[in-house]
């Protein structure tokens, strides 16, 4: 289900984005994905939390769907039961800014989608870092538009800065992959490490190469 408008405030997380759909077949579909079965998941930002039950349908458990407003932990939780994964996806509130807030169970695999589109990506990338223990993998899949990518780039060079690893999800030509209607499937990709100074990789990831340009930046997805 998605939300419906709110009355009061603008709830971005009431509807169903590409990057969520793109980043929930990866997981599916990919031979780059980690397998799901029996891990712990978290899924940061979820909103209808479709990536988390993907998880939990591919047999990840316990899953985590966490949204800071309420609403969207009810739409979660509406989506939980429509999906019958009551005994092993569970939603909650978690607010990135609020350290009270966050798990106390470390997952194995954090994941994000489409929540990189206001701010400079820090407080994110902060709650991110948080619940990443050793050995633990996090995946992040979000829109693109090389013009209006500051909170991508933020999140990149504070990702660096806290000395965690960057990769891609590209093809063997270095053509970022994700985009759902591209000729090229996520499948087919595998994980670039993304290296260099951080001016250098952040310009690698805001003039990122796709293989439909004239895409709008909404179906241009990027999968770290």
């Amino acid at each position: 289900f998605e939300g419906s408008p709110h009355k009061e405030k603008v709830l971005y997380g009431n509807l169903l984005w590409s990057g969520a759909l793109a980043l929930s077949k990866f997981f599916a579909t990919a031979s780059a994905a980690p397998r799901v079965q029996g891990r712990a998941c978290l899924e940061l930002g979820a909103g209808t939390g479709v990536v988390g039950l993907t998880l939990g349908r591919l047999g990840a458990a316990p899953v985590f769907i966490t949204d800071n407003e309420p609403e969207l932990v009810t739409l979660m939780a509406k989506n939980i039961e429509a999906n019958q994964l009551s005994h092993c996806v569970q939603s909650c509130q978690l607010d990135w800014a609020d350290g009270s807030t966050f798990m106390q169970q470390m997952p194995d695999i954090v994941v994000a989608a489409d929540v990189l589109y206001e701010g400079d990506g820090s407080i994110f990338c902060h709650a991110l870092s948080q619940h990443l223990r050793e050995g633990a993998e996090a995946y992040v899949a979000n829109h693109h538009n090389p013009e209006k990518c500051q909170a991508t780039l933020g999140f990149v060079r504070s990702a660096i800065s806290m000395g965690l690893r960057l990769e891609r999800l590209e093809d063997s030509n270095g053509f970022a992959l994700g985009s759902l209607v591209s000729r090229v499937a996520s499948a087919e990709g595998h994980f670039q490490a993304l290296e260099g100074s951080a001016d250098a990789i952040c310009n690698l990831v805001r003039d990122a190469k796709f293989h439909e340009p004239d895409l709008s930046p909404m179906e241009h997805i990027q999968i770290f």
